[in-house]
This record gives structure tokens, C-alpha cells and sequence, in this order.
């Protein structure tokens, strides 16, 4: 069954439906701008705005809230870049509701949070919306492990400089050679933990880290949305219905 039937009878969803992310006249619209910095099609692009219109709907039906995928959660990042859009028509007009981005603290703890919260939309989008989430649109995020992958490689690093030094005990003159892995060796270790840590600070960043995103929905009730380390968002959630 169509999304558009099974809510057909809903205004906030027929609102969404009806706004358009592309400013009319415009010669770099949103979705194309959407395309070319994340390197999309267009055709892809058109779909990952509907299905952030989906999460959106979510966002503000659901009583535990909602949190987007990684494809869906960088449609959100562009939308909050067309500020007065978002503030002064989008959330007003159409939402009738404030929706804030609020990053979370990173670590893994957010990111079994985010996991599970994930999970929660999921089911929530087959119950709602009576489909399956399209697979190329809502599939696992990767940031989390793709962060944790650079960290990987400098402990890889270290690991093989501890072989080598294990096999330059066993060899004639070896002197010189052990030096330099003992000097190398907390160097690398110093230089990986920065990396990390920069790269920490990055994510953090690019998902929303300006305090500013911060706020509640109408009524009173808070609507929270928490990116972390793991690429997508901690989740929205108390904002009521319609």
C-alpha cells in the first residue's frame, strides 16, 4: 500500500508532502546542491528527501521519537544550513513545532544508543507506513566503525614495529635498530591517540556539534536529536502529533 493513501487523511503529513526543500526560481536548488555534495543522483537524492520527510513525520508522531539513518540524517544537516527555510517557514508552517539537532557525546555507549533507537524507527516506519524502509536509504550507519577503522591501522602499525623488534633481539648489531623502534614506537602511539582524538572533534563537527542546536518542541516537550561518532543521530522525540 502507497505511503500517500495510508496517510492521506493526516494534514501534518499532507503539509510535508506539499513543501518543497527546492526554492522555486532557484538556479542551485536544494536537492541539487544535496547531490553534488554528497555525490548522489539525482534520482537518489529526490528519494532521500522523501524518506526525510518520513523521519520527520516520525519525529513528531511518535511519543519515544525517532532517529534517521546516515543517508537520512545528511538531508537533515543540509536542510539546517538553509536556516530562515527551516526556522522561519519550515518548522512554523509546516511542523507547527520546533525540531532541534542536538549532538550526543560520541562513545560507544551513544552508539549501542543510536543502534537501538535506529531499530525503534524501523519497526515504527513498517507500522506506520505499512512498507519496508528502502535498504539503500536506511541502512546501518558506518561512521562509528569507519572512525574506529583509522584508530585500527596506527594499532596495526604498532603491532608490526613490536614483531620487528622482537626480531632485531635475535640478530647480530641490532643495536641501532632497536633505538629507533623504541623511539618510534611511543611516537606512534602519542600520534595515533591525537588522530583519534581530531578525528573525535571532526564528527562531532560535521554532525551538528554547535551548541546552538538546542531547544524544545511545542508544548513544551523536548524534541532531542544526538549525532555522535557513529555517523547518525541519537533520535527526536516528545513532540506529540499533529
Amino acid at each position: 500500500m502507497e505511503t500517500q493513501n495510508v496517510l492521506q487523511n493526516d494534514t501534518l503529513w499532507n503539509r510535508l508532502q506539499n513543501f518543497s526543500l527546492d526554492q522555486h526560481g532557484a538556479s542551485f536548488p536544494f536537492s541539487k546542491k544535496l547531490a553534488k555534495e554528497e555525490k548522489w543522483t539525482i534520482e537518489f537524492t529526490i528519494k532521500a528527501i522523501q524518506e526525510y520527510k518520513k523521519f520527520i513525520y516520525l519525529c513528531c508522531v511518535l511519543p519515544e521519537g525517532a532517529s534517521p539513518s546516515e543517508t537520512v540524517d545528511k538531508v537533515w544537516h543540509m536542510h539546517l544550513l538553509y536556516t530562515k527555510i527551516y526556522w522561519d517557514v519550515f518548522c512554523p508552517q509546516i511542523l507547527r513545532r520546533k525540531l532541534h539537532h542536538h549532538p550526543s557525546q560520541g562513545g560507544i555507549s551513544e552508539h549501542r544508543r543510536h543502534k537501538k533507537l535506529l531499530q525503534g524507527t524501523l519497526d515504527a516506519y513498517k507500522r506506520v507506513f505499512q512498507q519496508e524502509p528502502p535498504a539503500d536509504i536506511w541502512s546501518a550507519s558506518k561512521g562509528f566503525q569507519f572512525s574506529n577503522r583509522k584508530f585500527g591501522v596506527s594499532i596495526r602499525l604498532i603491532s608490526l614495529l613490536l614483531f620487528l623488534l622482537i626480531l632485531s633481539s635475535c640478530a647480530d648489531n641490532s643495536d641501532a635498530l632497536q633505538e629507533i623502534i623504541f623511539i618510534a614506537l611511543p611516537l606512534i602511539f602519542f600520534f595515533s591517540v591525537i588522530f583519534r582524538n581530531r578525528n573525535g572533534d571532526n564528527d562531532r563537527h560535521n554532525n551538528g556539534g554547535d551548541s546552538s542546536f538546542g531547544g524544545s518542541c511545542s508544548g513544551g516537550s523536548s524534541c532531542h536529536s544526538g549525532c555522535g561518532s557513529c555517523g547518525g543521530c541519537g533520535g527526536c522525540g516528545g513532540c506529540g502529533g499533529d
